[in-house]
This record gives structure tokens, sequence and C-alpha cells, in this order.
């Protein structure tokens, strides 16, 4: 396996955005990563776009153990559409000025993280649209989806998270709702997932991603798009 599968994701401003349709999605899909950011100095934010008071208190709680900031949206699941989600995000996405984010993907069973995954990509065309208040735009530099309870059949990242496992498992435990209502399924699947993507990328515990790359459809972006070669 080639060493440059096995990576962090932080870049020069350390900042990344985690967007998940219900609480607990971020934990599951990429907890260990959370927390490996978080132990590297990035500021990470972790946005729910439903749940209730008591589900948000088990994210809250959760996200404390993994040290990420929370913003959390009260509502009811398979109630979301694509255009409503992605006008909330996009001023979010245009407050953080996240260098990452990280969501759901197109190829998850979930209607509601389907379409968190089609707004993630509306909103980030528009946050980056320098038309629309150009002193406020923001063009994030990678976008990666990840993997919930539909295993990817070709990750195109893996991230080692050996070190900061145990986090990952005790935020697993602090949705103890759905650790209840699943007798614990959730904790057992997602440490297996993270152990065989750990066997795939050479470590003894992964998370698995797919990035999306982000078109470019002119010069309206903030930051522009710059000429370059194949090889920077």
């Amino acid at each position: 396996m080639p060493k440059d599968t096995r990576t962090s994701i932080s870049s020069k401003s350390k900042r990344l955005l985690v967007v998940g349709a219900h609480a607990d999605d971020e934990t599951f899909g990429c907890g260990g990563t959370i927390a490996l950011e978080v132990s590297r100095d990035a500021e990470v934010t972790v946005c729910c776009l439903t749940g209730t008071p008591a589900r948000h208190k088990e994210l809250r709680a959760a996200c404390k153990i993994l040290g990420a900031k929370v913003v959390a949206e009260v509502g009811a699941d398979f109630s979301l559409s694509v255009r409503e989600t992605s006008d909330k995000l996009v001023p979010l996405i245009r407050k953080i000025k996240p260098d990452t984010i990280i969501t759901h993907s197109s190829l998850d069973y979930h209607p509601d993280h389907i379409i968190v995954h089609k707004a993630v990509l509306r909103a980030a065309e528009w946050a980056g649209h320098s038309t629309l208040k150009r002193d406020k735009a923001w063009r994030f530099r990678r976008l990666l989806c990840m993997e919930i309870n539909n295993l990817f059949p070709a990750p195109t990242l893996f991230v080692d998270i050996s070190e900061v496992v145990d986090l990952k498992r005790q935020a697993i435990i602090s949705f103890r709702s759905q650790m209840e209502k699943t007798e614990g399924y959730y904790h057992s699947f997602n440490l297996q997932k993270a152990r065989l993507r750990g066997l795939q990328a050479g470590c003894e515990f992964a998370e698995a991603f797919i990035e999306i790359p982000l078109p470019f459809h002119g010069p309206f972006y903030s930051p522009q798009p710059k000429a370059s070669t194949i090889f920077s």
C-alpha cells in the first residue's frame, strides 16, 4: 500500500468543518480523524442538521471528547431539502472558512445523507462565488466523503487513527440512545470497520474517505484558481 494513502488532512489553515445529517454521523464516519486533527492543532467544527435536544446533548458530549465545536439544528429525520440546507451552509462556510469539509457520500443509502451530500456540493459552489458578497466569499480546498453504514468499494484516502481510536470509542459510547436502540451494533460495527480499513492501509485502525474534486466554472471564486503544472 503506498505510504501517501495514510495521511493527515490538515494544511496551513487547519480548519475542518464536518457536516452531518444526524447526531452521531460525525463520530461514526470520522470521529478518529476529528480527534487526530485536533491533536495537531486544527480547529474542528461539527454541523449537525437534524435532531432533538436530547440527541444534541449526546452529540455535544461526543464532540467534547473529540475536541470539536458544535453547531446543531433542531429538526426531524427525513425533513431536509437540498436548497434549504444549502442556503444554511453557505453563510456557515463563509464564517468558519474551512480548509477541508467532510460530509456524506452519494453512495449512502439514507435519504438524509444523500440530500446533505448534494447540499454541500451546492454550498461549495456558492460560498466560493465572489459575485455574491465578494468580501465574504470562501472557496475551501478539499471535500471528503465519509462512510457511515455503507462501505466504500474504492476509497481514495485512508487516515490512520490508531493513536486516537480510544477517543473514537468513547465518543461512540456517548450516543447512549443509539447504543441501546441497536443493542451495541454501532459500537461493534464502527470499530470493526476501522480495523478493516487499518488492515487495508497498513496500520491498526483507519478511516476511509472518497475525495470529490471541486470544479471551477470561471474566474468567479475567492481565492481565484491559478494556472499550474500537473506536478504542483
